[in-house]
């Protein structure tokens, strides 16, 4: 289940200068692509100093990528690392980070750098997932059902499944379209996160992903998972208490408890006031760790059940000077004063349906795509939020609707105060058959929504 974190914007009150350096590094573009697809790309580096800079321990944050371990600049020159990147993300921007030692002094020595990119997906849902929601283990085995659909590929089918969590029974039904997902006996309590990979049959995209999203609450349950620290200072006891009880109110051991990825101590104590079937863990963290977001887990052995509970935790550990400001409370205030709307109907909405979809008179002053099939234009007032145009076409009103155009028609981003005008041709229309056109968008977000009705045209 995704974590609620706090969003801060942190200034520090005196920031020392940050040291010059002669690398420049330039972050790599891949552009448009598809979820699961591999691609290549050379971060660009110039050296704009007299010496040498060397290059080493190159390496990828995820496993699944990869970067050349190093290479040596020239004065005044410039030189590659070659990255691959396996882009399983989820649709939207992407971002796949790397780091690097250099030759350079102090704080220049580390640098990082990444690969960025707009994923899309050939399915309908942007992020089909299969939330099983709280369960509870002694209620026995749960199963979900989650259909998928896809206007991108005729005669959509799911082919297989290629990877799934052990914790998982995946079947696919008859329709080959939808999947059911059955929670194991044995599958871990605490928060369920998951991948399952299905094999499909899109050429351009022939695997997808579906997530996995619940809370399984067994014999022993924390009091909140995940655990919320909230802010803590560096010149603060930040101590904590979770308690920790057992459904049929007995008694229970705990072997051993202690914090991943957050440095801290974690102690076993008894209630407050004593309670059978309850235990304390009497949590403190470590003020010297990088401050910023903490997020990890606090691990319970739980030998009588043979289990380890992952209890996770999130938090952010500031030093005293740091300065906090809540972005949403500043944004009331100012429009309070200025005697405007609040910050939910102020805020631009981005593109939605509400938005006027104008026509576009034949005289337009953009020059029509050459060719002779049928010429589509239209105009939106505020596309930021947008991506890309997607063109569905069908041979009759009631469907089905299939993409037309390989290539995302880019979207020009501008703001509400102007109109954005576009314009597509079908090259591939047959002359004198009808065919029906809907316009989808792909948001920045890489969620999929529809932008107009069907439209009947003749092709001439």
């Amino acid at each position: 289940m995704p974590m609620i974190v706090p969003v801060f914007l942190s200034l520090l009150a005196a920031a020392a200068p940050a040291p010059k350096s002669n690398l420049v590094i330039e972050a790599c573009q891949v552009g448009d692509r598809q979820q699961f697809e591999t691609t290549s790309c050379d971060i660009s580096l110039h050296n704009t100093g007299d010496t040498p800079i060397t290059i080493s321990g190159a390496e990828a944050f995820y496993k699944w990528d990869s970067i050349a371990p190093g290479v040596v600049v020239p004065p005044h020159g410039a030189a590659y690392l070659k990255t691959t990147v396996s882009l399983r993300d989820r649709p939207g921007f992407a971002k796949h980070s790397f780091r690097f030692a250099t030759s350079e002094p102090g704080l220049l020595a580390q640098r990082a750098v990444s690969v960025d990119g707009f994923v899309s997906t050939v399915l309908d849902q942007t992020v089909p997932t299969l939330a099983f929601g709280v369960v509870k283990a002694s209620d026995g085995l749960a199963s979900k059902e989650l259909t998928l659909g896809s206007r991108e590929v005729v005669d959509f089918r799911i082919l297989g499944v290629e990877s799934k969590p052990d914790y998982l029974d995946v079947t696919i039904g008859a329709d080959g379209r939808s999947l059911r997902a059955t929670l194991k006996k044995d599958a871990p309590w605490g928060l369920l996160h998951g991948l399952v990979v299905l094999k499909i049959n899109a050429p351009q995209q022939p695997l997808a992903r579906v997530e996995i999203e619940g809370n399984l609450i067994g014999e022993i349950a924390p009091n909140g998972n995940p655990f919320a620290f909230g802010l803590m200072r560096t010149n603060a006891k930040n101590e904590f208490l979770i308690r920790l009880t057992s459904a049929s109110g007995k008694d229970f051991k705990i072997g051993s408890a202690k914090l991943d990825q957050v440095k801290g101590k974690v102690d076993v104590v008894p209630c407050v006031p004593a309670e059978k079937g309850c235990r304390m863990l009497r949590v403190l963290i470590d003020n010297k760790q990088q401050a910023g977001k903490l997020q990890g887990k606090i691990l319970v052995d739980l030998p009588d059940f043979k289990r380890t509970l992952p209890i996770e935790v999130v938090g952010m550990l500031l030093p005293p000077e740091m300065k906090v400001h809540d972005l949403n409370k500043e944004l009331e205030e100012k429009q309070a004063a200025a005697g405007t709307s609040s910050p939910v109907e102020a805020a631009p909405s981005g593109l939605n349906l509400k938005q006027e979809i104008r026509k576009v008179v034949e005289n337009a002053e953009q020059v029509p795509p050459p060719g002779n099939g049928p010429l589509l234009r239209w105009a939106v007032a505020n596309d930021a939020a947008v991506h890309g145009y997607i063109i569905y076409r069908a041979d009759a009103e009631s469907g089905p609707f299939l993409r037309v155009n390989k290539e995302l028609i880019r979207s020009m981003g501008e703001p509400s105060s102007t109109s954005s005008n576009y314009q597509w041709r079908d090259t591939t229309a047959v002359s004198g058959r009808t065919y029906w056109y809907e316009i989808g968008m792909e948001k920045s977000s890489g969620e999929k929504a529809p932008l107009s009705a069907a439209q009947k045209v003749t092709a001439k």
